[in-house]
């Protein structure tokens, strides 16, 4: 904690909180795991990620693209899920994601069939 500076809290918060306050995170998790348990896992994930495009940070896509293509959702309905946002967030909102969602799914992807 010690090494710590205020000025590097936005660039690796995620960090901050593994390293000095991990009982956040995982109080975290356990709530997001709870919620909308009536779905099944791919309409969770698909929703998350229409949520995400009004974030003002893009980092959540890199956790829920492969839940959600690990769920069993497709390159399309990924894609979709961020068209249907249009009407909320707006067209200028999803064409900003649209770059950080086709680079997530392309990275995961080539993993994934790295390994196959």
């Amino acid at each position: 904690m010690e090494n710590f500076k205020w000025e590097d809290l936005d660039k690796d918060g995620l960090t901050f909180l593994m390293k000095n306050r991990k009982e956040v995170l995982s109080s975290y998790q356990k709530m997001v795991s709870n919620l909308g348990t009536c779905l099944d896992e791919k309409t969770r994930q698909l929703i998350m990620l229409a949520i995400q495009v009004n974030s003002p940070s893009p980092d959540a896509i890199k956790i829920i693209i492969p839940k959600a293509v690990k769920a069993g959702a497709t390159h399309d309905e990924i894609i979709d899920s961020l068209i249907l946002t249009i009407p909320v967030v707006g067209l200028s909102t999803v064409l900003k994601m649209m770059p950080f969602v086709l680079k997530e799914l392309e990275a995961f992807e080539k993993a994934y069939n790295d390994i196959k």
